[in-house]
């Protein structure tokens, strides 16, 4: 079996496992800060994935042992699930399902599990949600099934607005409460359900750089007072997302961290 290993980071991951699968992976997994990349023979690869290396390794059922090795990841009152583990979501608990594929967003990356478990934590009752960087549709889905009224979600890849549709489909939530579209907080977003552009609530798992970049356009789509949730963060970066924070007016900022990520979450100013 041959396996590209390459090293991984949370501002190059997306792109990366977007490059290998076009390059002709026929799997992908990330394992102690490597990407897996499965391929029938070795291949010609781009660029911006040629700091890797090639492996020959004993022939092993790849997609059998990946589902063997998943397990639910609680978040909060959010346990999420891949389609083949859905029973085994606790009473009580709401059940996100994620089919894993192109998007990676299972809810095992801990900047995942803090943003769910921080929306977890409010009351999303009939409010509206703003997830940018919504990649596999995690978040948006997350606050629909919590309660929220209506979710958008918006990435500027368009490869994975066809997946988050389909995960929420899955799990059941209606096209009016939760949709997906291509795009950046520069763009007109949809007036149908949210007219001014302004919701209720913000959640973005991007990187440190980008959330110093989109700060001010956080303020422009989140409502006086509420509630702005931050992660993908790498806490040696905190000081940048603080800062950002701190100039366009956030209030109530707090910060928590899992290993080397951080979550923050802030409240837009009067």
């Amino acid at each position: 079996m041959l396996v590209y290993h390459l090293p991984g980071t949370f501002e190059t991951r997306e792109d990366h496992l977007n490059l290998l699968w076009e390059a002709g992976a026929t799997g992908l997994e990330e394992r102690a800060g490597l990407i897996r990349a499965y391929f029938d023979e070795q291949t010609p690869l781009p660029d911006a994935v040629r700091d890797g290396e090639w492996r020959q390794e004993a022939d092993q059922d790849w997609l059998a042992e990946f589902k063997a090795n998943l397990r639910p990841v609680q978040a909060g009152r959010v346990t999420i699930v891949p389609p083949w583990l859905r029973a085994g979501v606790p009473d009580g608990q709401v059940g996100l399902v994620i089919e894993p594929g192109m998007a990676f967003g299972t809810g095992h990356h801990a900047t995942t599990r803090m943003a769910v478990e921080a929306l977890s934590a409010l009351n999303l009752h009939g409010r509206t949600v703003l997830d940018v960087g919504t990649g596999s549709g995690v978040l948006a889905i997350a606050a629909a099934l919590l309660g929220a009224g209506y979710a958008l979600g918006v990435d500027i890849d368009p490869i994975t607005i066809p997946i988050a549709q389909e995960n929420a489909r899955d799990n059941g939530v209606p096209a009016g409460r939760a949709a997906f579209m291509v795009g950046t907080l520069g763009d007109e977003l949809p007036g149908d359900v949210v007219a001014d552009g302004v919701f209720d609530v913000l959640v973005a798992n991007l990187y440190a750089e980008l959330h110093d970049l989109l700060a001010g356009a956080y303020v422009g789509h989140l409502r006086p007072g509420g509630p702005l949730v931050l992660t993908g963060i790498l806490s040696g970066k905190l000081p940048l997302v603080l800062g950002a924070l701190e100039r366009e007016g956030f209030t109530d900022v707090t910060v928590r961290e899992d290993g080397e990520w951080a979550l923050v979450t802030a409240r837009a100013g009067a």
